[in-house]
């Protein structure tokens, strides 16, 4: 804002709370606010700077009851949007400034039923604002964008059943004294990815497009006339689960700022779009996240590397170097102690290529005097990745002789968009045998013992481990968190941003329902054998509690060692410190118990 810098942090240690911090004031958001939204329950960029009659301002979403609240710096909220009528909820995100209103995505939970709607909120009112609707044709909406002439509004937009990575479409509107028409569709279907919309300077929109099989940079003008600018087997896009979040931006030099580049070597580019020379950003740093601003003649975005936890950066756009780093979460330990993350990957039995991150066991004072234990780590999403930078949470484990390997299986993202479509009916089976196939791999080179092999991984991670277990004996014991066991609950019960997920994944709910029935690890519980603990958010509205219960009753019925660890406070992702750590210590102990060691805590 001005000449000063915004970001937002969050805090572990103050309960989750998402707060907004100034590189001149500090934190400018008091306690106990807390700037997080909650649209498609996984949220996003929730706050958005403002000048106001001179004044620096602040407008976010406040956590506690979803309104948007403006204040000045460190000073005391004032609710903005309407209070919602009774037994509904009302949910706000993707904030922009448009003349004297806020334009935002707000999303409408009716007893059950849920809306979208692009919608217009006036700063001159007073007190709370007068609320007027934009769009309201479209059931899920992200990156609403203004050209900066003010005549232009473009956005994304899509439908049930696709998911934002399966098909979505750039439209475009006219905007006359803050209204919209001659709404009309630029790019995109059903079948084709677009993300991250930004305008150049003489009306040309530039966004991520995986027409070409990867998300790759375009562009188009107002007639629709396309232009695949840049076309290459990496990924310069990401799978949109939060909103807010910004593939590129169109320097004031009408250059366009983007990350491009293999998972485990992601560099910042800078391209120029008539020329199309490309050039990188030399930085130490391998991976960065979608949250990228530019200001006059810098530029800002966060980033990691194998021996960087995270770092704000800031580039200097005419010298094209890193200038400065704004703040970075510096390790808790020394640096010998870290393990050195890379990319390896496995064949399967019919010869496709699966990859995976692997963290090998490493403590600067022991050498290991037989294999190490194997921990394999199953991702989220599962349309998500893990990149080979450093994280504090596998140190924990490596530090203390466990190997990890987090594993790419087939439908993740960054390896375009075939490998993304491998799940495409096949969730449940592709991701087993993919996390089967590295687990062999890793055996038959000796990098760890073969009876010593334990898995873990949350949410859709966690269903896979609760079918690998389920399914193999591969396993010494395993950790699931907030994981799927049961399909068809799933199906049914979860919130509706993922509720028609499964159509793609499995099949259309109910017309499959046998399908769903056999790939739901419940189903196959009377062949568990290996031991399992289980964590969970009491919270959840993703995967709700009754999942993790049905498989510890399960495990209690039988008679096999299991345990079960629930949190008050806690949903879809663990916020709290003590539950970050309370997790990480019982979930190793529950290792030490089942492979015969003492942990060192």
């Amino acid at each position: 804002m001005g000449d000063d810098l915004w970001w937002d942090e969050v805090r572990p240690s103050e309960g989750g709370r998402s707060l907004v911090v100034s590189l001149q004031m500090g934190d400018i958001l008091k306690a106990p606010w807390s700037a997080k939204s909650q649209v498609h329950e996984y949220g996003g960029i929730s706050w958005l700077g403002l000048m106001l009659d001179g004044q620096a301002m602040l407008a976010f979403v406040n956590r506690a009851d979803q309104r948007i609240y403006v204040t000045e710096p460190k000073g005391e909220p004032q609710p903005l949007s309407p209070e919602p009528p009774a037994r509904q909820s009302h949910r706000y995100i993707e904030m922009i400034a448009v003349g004297d209103e806020i334009w935002c995505v707000r999303e409408v939970n009716l007893e059950g039923r849920v809306e979208r709607s692009l919608i217009a909120l006036s700063l001159k009112s007073e007190g709370v604002a007068t609320l007027r609707i934009l769009d309201a044709s479209s059931h899920f909406y992200a990156h609403p964008r203004v050209s900066a002439d003010g005549r232009h509004l473009a956005w994304i937009t899509w439908e049930h059943p696709q998911m934002p990575w399966d098909g979505t479409e750039l439209r475009v509107a006219d905007v006359s004294n803050g209204k919209l028409s001659n709404v009309r569709v630029l790019a995109g279907n059903v079948e084709t990815s677009c993300l991250s919309p930004e305008w150049g300077p003489n009306n040309e929109l530039y966004f991520i497009c995986d027409k070409s099989g990867w998300w790759n940079l375009w562009q188009v003008d107002l007639k629709g006339k396309l232009t695949h600018l840049i076309e290459e087997a990496t990924e310069w896009g990401f799978p949109l689960w939060q909103l807010g979040m910004r593939a590129l931006s169109v320097l004031p030099d009408g250059h366009v700022l983007s990350v491009h580049g293999a998972v485990d070597a992601r560099k910042i580019v800078r391209v120029h779009p008539q020329t199309l020379v490309m050039q990188d950003l030399d930085s130490e740093l391998t991976d960065f996240k979608p949250s990228m601003s530019v200001s006059n003649r810098k530029a800002y975005t966060v980033g990691a590397s194998d021996k960087v936890v995270c770092q704000l950066i800031e580039i200097d756009l005419l010298s094209w170097q890193v200038c400065d780093v704004v703040t970075s979460i510096e390790s808790p330990v020394d640096a010998s102690y870290l393990p050195k993350p890379h990319e390896i990957s496995a064949e399967r039995a019919d010869g496709r290529k699966v990859f995976a991150i692997l963290h090998a066991a490493h403590h600067p004072d022991f050498e290991p005097s037989e294999k190490p234990p194997l921990m394999v780590v199953v991702h989220g999403g599962p349309t998500a990745n893990s990149s080979a930078t450093l994280s504090m949470k596998y140190a924990y484990f490596t530090s203390r002789g466990i190997s990890v390997v987090d594993v790419n299986y087939g439908g993740s993202t960054g390896y375009g968009r075939h490998y993304r479509n491998l799940l495409r009916g096949q969730w449940g089976v592709v991701d087993r045998e993919d996390v089967l196939a590295v687990v062999d791999s890793l055996i038959a080179q000796g990098v760890c013992a073969p009876n010593k092999v334990v898995i873990r991984g949350g949410s859709a991670g966690g269903f896979t481990v609760l079918n690998a277990l389920v399914h193999s004996k591969s396993f010494a014991a395993g950790a699931s968190y907030y994981g799927v066991a049961d399909c068809s609950t799933l199906a049914t019960d979860t919130h509706d941003f993922e509720s028609r997920y499964l159509d793609t994944m499995i099949g259309a709910y109910p017309a499959e329902k046998d399908l769903y029935i056999a790939r739901s690890p419940i189903t196959h519980v009377n062949q568990l054998s290996s031991p399992l603990i289980l964590f969970q958010g009491l919270d959840d509205k993703v995967v709700p509690p009754s999942q993790s219960e049905a498989f510890r009753d399960a495990c209690a019925a039988k008679g096999l060692k299991h345990a079960y660890v629930a949190y008050e406070g806690e949903g879809h992702g663990f916020r709290q410190a003590s539950t970050i750590v309370s997790s990480l210590e019982t979930e190793l102990k529950f290792y030490g118990e089942v492979l015969g060691f003492e942990p060192q805590m």
